[in-house]
C-alpha cells in the first residue's frame, strides 16, 4: 500500500506540473497575441492620423525599454530620419548640430555658395540642402491623439508590462539590416502610404509578425515570422522586385 500511495503521490504531482507548465505557456502566449494585437491596432491609427491630419507620423520602437510611442512630424521636406531621437530629446538642439555640420560641410566649397546678406532662414536651409542635411527641418513630437491628453503629456507604452512578449527585430525600408537594439522608426505618410516594414513579437516559443505594406499603409499580422523578409521589402507598389531597399 505505501509503494502504491507513493506511486499516486507522484502521478499527481507529474500531473499537476504539467497542468502548471502548460497554463504558463499559455498565459506567456496570451502575452504575446495581446502585444502583437494591442501595437498592430496602433499602427493602424497612426496611418489613419496621418491621412486624416495631413502630416507625416510615425511609430517609434525602443527595443532597449520595450517600448513604443507615436509622433507627429511637422516642417521641412518629406525626409525621413534613420535615427529617431530618445522621447524627451531636444529636437533643437539636434537641428542646431546638423546646422553648423552642414556650415563645416560647406567651408571647403568656393567663396559665394552660401547666399551673404539674405535671410538666415533661407542661408541656414540653403547649407543644409547643400549638405544633404534637411531632413533636420523636420521636427516630430510625441502626438497625444491616442490618448486624449490635451495637457500634452508623454505617451510612451510599454509593449508588455510582464515583459513576457518582446520585440524581437523591425526591418524597415531605410535601413539595409534588421535592428534588434536602439530605436526604429515606422513612417506613415498623409496620403495613406507608409513605409514598408515588419515587426516581429516573440516570447522565445512563438513569433508573430506585424507587416506593414507601402503603397496602401495597410498593417497585417501573421501568427509565424516572415520566411523571407527581402522577398517583403524588396517589392516595389506594383509587385515588381526592386534590386535595392
Amino acid at each position: 500500500m505505501t509503494i502504491l500511495e507513493l506511486l499516486v503521490v507522484i502521478a499527481i504531482i507529474g500531473m499537476l506540473s504539467y497542468l502548471g507548465y502548460g497554463a504558463v505557456r499559455w498565459l506567456r502566449g496570451a502575452n504575446v497575441v495581446e502585444a502583437t494585437t494591442e501595437l498592430a491596432s496602433v499602427m493602424r491609427r497612426t496611418e489613419q492620423l496621418a491621412a486624416e491630419t495631413g502630416l507625416m507620423h510615425r511609430v517609434v520602437i525602443d527595443l532597449d525599454a520595450q517600448t513604443y510611442r507615436v509622433e507627429v512630424c511637422e516642417g521641412g521636406p518629406g525626409a525621413i530620419s534613420s535615427k529617431p531621437l530618445v522621447a524627451g530629446a531636444s529636437s533643437d538642439e539636434e537641428r542646431k548640430r546638423a546646422v553648423e555640420d552642414a556650415k563645416n560641410r560647406l567651408a571647403s566649397l568656393p567663396q559665394g555658395s552660401l547666399p551673404a546678406g539674405s535671410d538666415p532662414e533661407q542661408s541656414e536651409v540653403m547649407a543644409l540642402a547643400l549638405a544633404g542635411e534637411l531632413g533636420a527641418l523636420r521636427t516630430c513630437a510625441l502626438s497625444t491623439a491616442l490618448s486624449g491628453d490635451t495637457e500634452g503629456r508623454e505617451l510612451v507604452r510599454a509593449l508588455d508590462p510582464n515583459r513576457s512578449a518582446k520585440v524581437t527585430q523591425v526591418l524597415v525600408q531605410h535601413l539595409e539590416d534588421p535592428v534588434t537594439k536602439g530605436l526604429v522608426a515606422i513612417h506613415f505618410f498623409p496620403l495613406g502610404s507608409a513605409e514598408k516594414a515588419i515587426v516581429e513579437v516573440g516570447d522565445g516559443d512563438k513569433t508573430f509578425s506585424i507587416l506593414v505594406h507601402g503603397l496602401t499603409g495597410r498593417v497585417e499580422v501573421r501568427d509565424e515570422p516572415v520566411r523571407n523578409p527581402d522577398e517583403f521589402l524588396m517589392r516595389d507598389a506594383t509587385g515588381e522586385r526592386t534590386e535595392e531597399r
